[in-house]
């Protein structure tokens, strides 16, 4: 048996059903909708992370770079006004023999101070323990103390001194 009804009760139950796939199909809207915002969110979220990582690493990169920077500028300083200290005659050039031959080893023993033509002329009048001999040497630069000994050679090098000091504070800012 089958039922038939009236007309206005199956456009009723058809708008029912319409009204719910509706229902249905705005609610899938709504999920899909949620989804990929979230996906979106985690998309941006990821990329946000990796830009921070790049600019954390250049803002390292630029630190170093500025230590090393403000290393040589002060290194260059330094060379400066230790060339222009020297080409004055500012240095204590009787202590930088006196230590110099304390550091050769060779205790009383003969020994002979290359100096600077200059130098050896400001030294003229100062007295060393017996057994040394200085000597004007145009190929020793100003401020540098060149020890000969039976041992062999020490040289106080400012320069070389100045280059070992630079060479230990860059390998400190690598």
């Amino acid at each position: 048996m089958r039922l038939r009804l009236p007309l206005a009760a199956r456009a009723r139950g058809a708008h029912l059903l319409a009204r719910g796939a509706e229902a249905v199909q705005a609610e899938l809207e709504a999920r899909a909708h949620a989804a990929g915002q979230r996906a979106a969110l985690e998309a941006a979220s990821a990329r946000l992370d990796a830009a921070v990582e790049r600019v954390e690493r250049q803002a390292e990169e630029a630190r170093a770079q500025l230590a090393r920077a403000a290393t040589e500028l002060a290194l260059e300083i330094t060379r400066t006004l230790l060339r222009a200290e020297v080409a004055r005659g500012h240095y204590d050039l009787e202590k930088l023999v006196r230590e110099t031959l304390a550091q050769s080893g060779v205790g009383r023993g003969a020994c002979v101070v290359h100096l600077n033509p200059a130098d050896h002329a400001r030294l003229a009048d100062v007295r060393f323990r017996s057994g040394t001999r200085l000597e004007p040497d145009p190929g020793v630069p100003c401020g540098d103390v060149h020890v000969e000994t039976a041992l062999g050679l020490l040289v106080r090098d400012l320069d070389a001194a100045q280059e070992a000091i630079a060479e230990r504070l860059r390998e400190e800012h690598a």
